[in-house]
């Protein structure tokens, strides 16, 4: 398998699964075992891909194999920035999984605390619990964060400052 048709089948697949009103961004593409069983190369490959739905299969596929997203941690720290929610939000679920992330990355998830998406948002706070980072940064944007006008996104935020020994 190689990027291409990585990428033409996920074209192919993201057009079945398309319909009216729905958001294919969220499926989780069921890719056959000779996908599944390629190496991390082509997925790391893959998180470079200009397709936001090739982005999303690779950041899919690193999250159950955290130790190989581990090496791609400068290609995530990119991804953050991403302009799809999905894409960004995907890539803090995925980072939440890796063990001792960088601080730098972990610092980068905490801006994302800050993201016009809610989903986005809580996705991040819940990572920067796991992720176990205690940086002046990170622990202000958690505070910032407790005081979110989405419910589930305080909430996120209050158990990750709890987690990280930083509530009051």
């Amino acid at each position: 398998m190689d990027l291409n048709k990585l990428a033409d089948l996920v074209d192919q697949m993201t057009i079945e699964h398309s319909y009216p009103g729905y958001d294919v961004r969220s499926t989780h593409l069921g890719m056959p075992d000779s996908v599944t069983k390629s190496p991390a190369r082509l997925f790391g490959q893959a998180l470079e891909h200009e397709d936001a739905m090739v982005k999303l299969v690779a950041l899919r596929w690193f999250y159950e194999r955290p130790g190989d997203a581990k090496r791609y941690q400068n290609t995530l720290l990119a991804l953050l920035k991403s302009s799809d929610e999905w894409v960004r939000l995907e890539t803090a679920k995925t980072i939440s999984r890796i063990d001792r992330v960088d601080e730098s990355v972990a610092v980068a998830v905490s801006e994302l605390l800050a993201d016009t998406n809610a989903e986005v948002r809580k996705h991040a706070a819940k990572a920067l619990g796991k992720l176990g980072h205690k940086s002046e940064t990170i622990i202000e944007n958690l505070k910032k964060a407790s005081a979110d006008s989405e419910r589930e996104v305080r909430w996120k935020a209050e158990k990750a400052l709890r987690l990280l020994g930083a509530y009051k």
